[in-house]
């Protein structure tokens, strides 16, 4: 029996979420790394730290298969345009991001700055999740005092 890595998540929550996801597939998994992550949450990201999720390698096709099965119902939109045309990567600054990465890595101190973001190729902005939960929190609260 060999153990293998599916994926590495940088936050706990993401990874536990995943955990459980796979367990009720009938995956068996643990995480790895998820005490250094939440100690020195400035690493993520670098040199393969991250909480990694792993598996035995007979499983590991199918969760894959898992991983990457569309979710129509999970499209990510753009907070500020509405457009569904998004990326997760570098985002707009990616000479920037890359810059600092390397930066980071001959002077050996961690930048913060260098996390992954979704990207709306129409409006050309930069967004995480929480931004969306934040505009539709604000949109809520607006209803609510209008009605």
């Amino acid at each position: 029996m060999s153990i293998v890595t599916l994926t590495t998540c940088y936050s706990p929550i993401e990874a536990n979420f995943l955990k459980d996801q796979l367990e009720n597939e009938g995956i068996e998994c643990f995480l790895t790394n998820q005490n250094f992550t939440n100690l020195m949450p400035g690493f993520n990201g670098m040199l393969g730290s991250g909480i990694q999720v792993m598996i035995e390698e007979k499983d590991f096709t199918l969760a894959q298969f898992f991983l990457t099965k569309p979710n129509t119902e999970q499209a990510i939109t753009c907070p500020f345009c509405q457009s569904i045309n998004t990326e997760y990567g570098k985002g707009k600054n990616k000479l920037k991001k890359t810059f600092f990465a390397f930066l980071s890595f001959l002077f050996v101190v961690p930048l913060g700055n260098i996390r992954n973001t979704y990207f709306c190729k129409d409006c050309n902005q930069d967004f995480n999740i929480s931004d969306k939960m934040k505009k539709q929190n604000k949109m809520k609260k607006i209803i609510n005092i209008c009605v």
